[in-house]
């Protein structure tokens, strides 16, 4: 008898615990559940549309993608992404957590602005653009690369690092340092990889060596200008 006290009062209290957490059925599962299916609504308004003036368009970022938004559709647009972050803060609270949520922050790859992309207005990627578009961009951020610290005087090696990206198969060692700018670098060389990666992609290039034979093996300072020494 003793036991089954114990029993029903263990199953009352699972019983309390879980009706607190899920009362007018609000769980964490069901409302991320509901601020999914706000996300896929909001993105739905973005697709589907035939090209125009692209200049009315602007880019917004969701937690997973880049989407076209236009000023047809945007009041509903932004009204619909204001309610799933307030329900996902909600659901964030029954576990606890207060992340200060927001689904338009995220870290994703570099777009290239809104484009005509099968008769469908679409917020570019790498792989959106001609080899020959590619080419070009990868042509004029090699060098401003390569150079980007040319200006920041060697006073201290130890402050100095190695970068190195690929210029087709071929390894190109960069010098880099903390600066204040250095996000707009590190952007750069964001915006220079994937277009290198979408290259080999739409070109079905073969595979590159990925070791390289000559790496550097650390940064001196010789007459106030950093140097590589291999």
């Amino acid at each position: 008898m003793k036991q089954r006290i114990l029993q029903f009062f263990s199953a009352l209290l699972i019983l309390t615990s879980f009706l607190a957490c899920n009362k007018d059925g609000e769980s964490y599962e069901t409302l991320t559940r509901l601020a999914n299916l706000k996300i896929e609504e909001a993105v739905s308004l973005t697709q589907g549309h035939t090209c125009g003036t692209l200049d009315e368009w602007r880019i917004d970022t969701l937690s997973y993608a880049y989407v076209p938004v236009h000023p047809s559709f945007e009041d509903a647009y932004k009204k619909l992404v204001a309610e799933a972050n307030e329900l996902y803060r909600q659901a964030d609270k029954l576990r606890g957590n207060y992340p200060n949520y927001d689904v338009l922050r995220a870290s994703l790859p570099p777009h290239f602005g809104i484009r005509c992309i099968e008769n469908e207005v679409k917020v570019a990627a790498a792989t959106d653009l001609s080899v020959n578009e590619i080419d070009s961009r990868l042509d004029q951020l090699l060098p401003e690369l390569t150079i980007f610290f040319d200006d920041v005087p060697c006073n201290d090696a130890k402050l100095w690092n190695v970068a190195t990206i690929r210029k087709d198969c071929d390894f190109i060692d960069i010098l880099i340092t903390n600066t204040d700018n250095f996000y707009v670098f590190g952007q750069m060389l964001k915006t220079y990889t994937h277009l290198h990666a979408a290259k080999r992609h739409l070109n079905n290039s073969p595979e590159c060596p990925t070791v390289n034979e000559n790496p550097a093996k650390g940064v001196t300072c010789e007459n106030g200008k950093p140097k590589i020494s291999y």
